[in-house]
């Protein structure tokens, strides 16, 4: 059951947890009175319900990814992983050795299987991926703004701030899963690198909120207002 989310992205975990923190405050009798207050403000209806409604459902019923939505992705591109792009079969010993750090290609090639298998587990980063995406322009023109580490990053910080998760870390190579999934363009940065440019807009609301938050702290009244206005665009 651990895998069950409401429609608003809380987890039943994270759920649970809040409940104690309910029942610790006293703001809450019992663990089931809590329980129940938090389920009818999610879905109006009393926890029990809620959680046969929810397990009648798939695991990935509320999800804007599907594990089968990643097993396809993870078919088109041979070469991603659980942290980005990966290489081929088709280089010399020498060439892993220098940029794999790996002890040779046979050690690498097994670990890049096993990379892409835990890519293909990954539901739950994938979901916390597309979730910050959604607020990301597409953009048809090729621009190479945005790459798929930084961003990354930025999708931990969103939820982190969203806290909708118990963990809000996601890989690289989630984060250019859940792109090709949501319909963005990725360019991969070299033959060489992890890493993927995503053509997207610098304009978005998300990002425009990501870059007035590092610098809060000097923020004029104008730019204080519109970081307000970002934050309740992007569910915060």
């Amino acid at each position: 059951m651990q895998n069950l989310v409401f429609p608003s992205g809380l987890s039943v975990q994270r759920a649970k947890k809040r409940a104690k923190e309910l029942v610790k405050s006293e703001q809450a009798k019992t663990q089931t009175d809590a329980l129940d207050v938090i389920s009818f403000k999610e879905v109006n209806k009393p926890w029990a319900l809620a959680m046969a409604q929810l397990q009648q459902n798939s695991d990935s019923s509320n999800y804007l990814i599907t594990f089968s939505d990643i097993e396809r992705i993870v078919e088109q591109e041979p070469l991603l992983d659980y942290n980005g792009f990966g290489h081929s079969d088709s280089y010399n010993e020498s060439f892993y050795k220098r940029y794999t750090f790996q002890d040779s290609k046979a050690e690498y090639l097994q670990n890049f299987k096993k990379n892409r298998e835990s890519l293909i587990k990954a539901l739950d980063e994938c979901q916390r991926c597309c979730m910050y995406l959604q607020h990301l322009k597409k953009i048809k023109a090729i621009r190479y703004n945005l790459g798929s580490y930084t961003l990354k990053h930025s999708v931990e910080y969103y939820h982190r701030q969203l806290n909708h998760f118990d963990d809000a870390y996601v890989s690289n190579g989630a984060f250019i899963c859940a792109a090709l999934h949501m319909g963005f363009k990725v360019i991969r940065k070299n033959d060489i690198s992890p890493n993927a440019w995503i053509c997207a807009s610098i304009q978005s609301d998300i990002v425009m909120w990501g870059r007035l938050l590092d610098k809060q702290t000097s923020l004029q009244p104008k730019e204080l207002k519109l970081l307000a206005e970002l934050k309740k665009k992007i569910g915060l």
